[in-house]
């Protein structure tokens, strides 16, 4: 059931994210067709929503309190959805610095984290587990890289999104040799029952 929970808090922490984004452009008058009132109702969603991912995920950010540093760092580094937050929050403070090149910052974000997550992934013991969270993690990073610089951005890509085709291509090859490799390593030989 935690697990339903936290699969139904991403999306939902995806949409406050960009509805949030929406709002704050449609109050500072950068989309052209929208009102006052959509300005509004786009916060109420992302407010709406915020506020449902935070009940469905309240139990896990209570029991965070026992986490040590050493196990939080651990967990984020491992994890893939650790490293999508990790990769999406270092991503963001570079786009709002330089929001010109917020494109280039997505494109490398994305990148690197087809590479971590399939290496990562290829050591682990339950490997099915962790492609599948490696699966999600990109898929939230690409939907909130995107939006987070087509937000910063005023008058959006254009045919320049098409470089986020590299990471969409390489990321389910370098997923399948991270398989491939795991599948190949020789299981770690049991000790022996009596101790010795």
């Amino acid at each position: 059931m935690k697990g339903l929970r936290r699969i139904a808090a991403a999306p939902l922490l995806l949409l406050c994210l960009i509805c949030l984004i929406g709002s704050v452009r449609m109050f500072r008058n950068e989309l052209p067709d929208s009102s006052f009132g959509n300005a509004l109702f786009a916060a109420f969603v992302a407010a709406a929503s915020g506020i449902g991912a935070f009940l469905l995920i309240r139990t896990d950010l209570l029991a965070l309190r026992g986490l040590s540093f050493a196990q939080l760092r651990e967990w984020a580094f491992v994890n893939p959805l650790g490293q999508a937050g990790l990769l999406f929050a270092a991503a963001a403070i570079l786009m709002l610095v330089s929001p010109k090149y917020g494109l280039v910052v997505a494109l490398v974000a994305l990148c690197v984290f087809s590479v971590l997550s399939a290496w990562t992934a290829a050591f682990q013991r339950r490997w099915w587990v962790y492609a599948a969270l490696s699966v999600l993690g990109w898929i939230l990073l690409f939907i909130g890289l995107n939006a987070t610089a087509e937000a910063l951005t005023r008058r959006g890509f254009g045919e320049g999104a098409m470089i986020f085709l590299l990471p969409m291509e390489g990321f389910p090859v370098l997923l399948a040799v991270s398989g491939l490799v795991r599948w190949m390593r020789k299981p770690k030989p049991a000790g022996h029952p009596g101790g010795d």
